[in-house]
């Protein structure tokens, strides 16, 4: 569990800012902490979080957390990072050793830009607000299905989607 860092879901990132599903105070007070760099040590460290391992497992499978490292989970449960098939990681290219912050920032962009462009400004708001909170690639990774789809159901989407597909797979 050491090695473990965990991210911020999209649904964590909505759970932070609008408290809507009802969290206790401890487990919410360490979902605020995950931040995609904390380490379970340093998670440790927060007052009054006598079972970290047992929150940290109640985040992962209620989908507000998820591992972002390739170390080994000791966690029992299936992980949230499985938000998309084992089937469609395989679409991504492999991520860089280290964060590349511009193509994060072109895949980011080209994802709200699209879906402003195809779906309007208010189209899509709630996907869009989800892509600008995106800290990790794979944050975003977790949102391509969402982009891919809202795409997809527009007329043009229907032509233009499997190009700009392939585009956003460049980057992402």
């Amino acid at each position: 569990m050491i090695n473990i860092i965990f991210s911020k879901t999209p649904k964590g990132f909505e759970e932070v800012q609008t408290k809507a599903n009802g969290l206790s105070r401890v487990e919410r007070s360490v979902l605020i902490y995950v931040d995609g760099k904390r380490r379970f040590e340093e998670l440790k460290t927060l007052p009054r979080v006598d079972d970290l391992s047992g929150i940290l497992r109640f985040l992962e499978t209620g989908g507000y957390i998820a591992p972002v490292n390739n170390a080994p989970t000791n966690i029992a449960t299936p992980s949230a990072a499985k938000q998309i098939s084992d089937a469609d990681f395989r679409l991504f290219r492999e991520l860089p050793a280290t964060f590349e912050p511009a193509k994060f920032s072109m895949a980011k962009n080209f994802m709200m830009n699209s879906l402003n462009a195809f779906k309007g400004a208010y189209g899509a708001t709630h996907l869009v607000r989800n892509i600008e909170r995106c800290q990790t690639h794979v944050e975003l990774r977790a949102l391509f299905e969402a982009w891919h789809e809202e795409i997809a159901n527009t007329q043009q989407g229907q032509k233009q989607g499997k190009d700009l597909r392939e585009k956003l797979l460049a980057v992402i």
